[in-house]
């Protein structure tokens, strides 16, 4: 992008933390002069000028941070107005929400001034548990194998922080040599539940009520069925459950 100068050798906090002051300045409608430690902008010595965004100023427009990692929770404790978890599993809140404190306590704010926006994966209403559970394991074994390298794989890294070390390992070997059906089979059906909103609807309320125990904020979802009326029937009965949960 003309205009750009970065550090590659930049604490990662100081790089994030002025791109997301050159993005709320943008988001103010302010006339993007920046010059920083690590980002300069128009480029000194350059033929850029410092220009007025052309779209109508959001000042207000939150900014969320998608994290995985310990430092990189940290840093959006201390930077962003939300979080976008993946990988989630409330059992195991603190993995996510710890780094999360700390980053926001040592910028003088509480984890209470984020909005904690998880990804809650799918929604699917069913007396037949298995016939839920059996479609979402390739999936599962998918990202733990095949979403990185076998050194860098942050999904992989979460679960095993989460208390699945030995199955992350043991997946991701299977399914890098190419063992794709072992993978898939070694996936315990109790990791299923806890990483989506399926079954019963007892069962689904007891996962909304466990999101909302930990401090949960926010439920992104996938709604299944076969037509779009299934998929909003699905979504309407989560709604129903969502509404006993929160006046309980």
């Amino acid at each position: 992008m003309e205009g750009w100068h970065g550090v590659s050798f930049a604490h990662p906090l100081e790089r994030t933390r002025e791109y997301l002051d050159i993005v709320r300045m943008i988001t103010r409608g302010e006339r993007l002069s920046y010059s920083g430690e690590i980002y300069h902008v128009p480029l000194p010595g350059g033929e850029g000028k410092a220009l007025v965004p052309g779209a109508e100023p959001r000042p207000n427009l939150p900014i969320y941070l998608a994290s995985l990692g310990p430092k990189n929770l940290e840093m959006t404790g201390a930077l962003a107005d939300g979080w976008l978890g993946t990988s989630f599993i409330p059992e195991q809140a603190g993995v996510y929400f710890d780094p999360l404190e700390k980053g926001a306590r040592e910028a003088g704010r509480t984890l209470a001034a984020l909005d904690l926006q998880v990804n809650a994966g799918v929604v699917a209403f069913s007396d037949d548990v298995q016939s839920l559970i059996l479609p979402r394991k390739p999936g599962l074994a998918y990202t733990l194998g095949a979403m990185g390298s076998r050194r860098h794989n942050f999904y992989n890294a979460v679960y095993q922080r989460a208390g699945y070390a030995e199955l992350a390992e043991q997946v991701q070997t299977l399914w890098l040599d190419r063992q794709r059906e072992e993978a898939v089979a070694l996936i315990p059906d109790e990791l299923v539940l806890k990483t989506n909103l399926i079954g019963t609807p007892a069962m689904v309320r007891e996962r909304l009520r466990m999101h909302r125990q930990v401090g949960v904020t926010t439920l992104r979802v996938a709604t299944k069925g076969d037509s779009l009326d299934d998929r909003l029937a699905t979504l309407g009965q989560l709604l129903e459950l969502v509404r006993e949960v929160t006046t309980e």
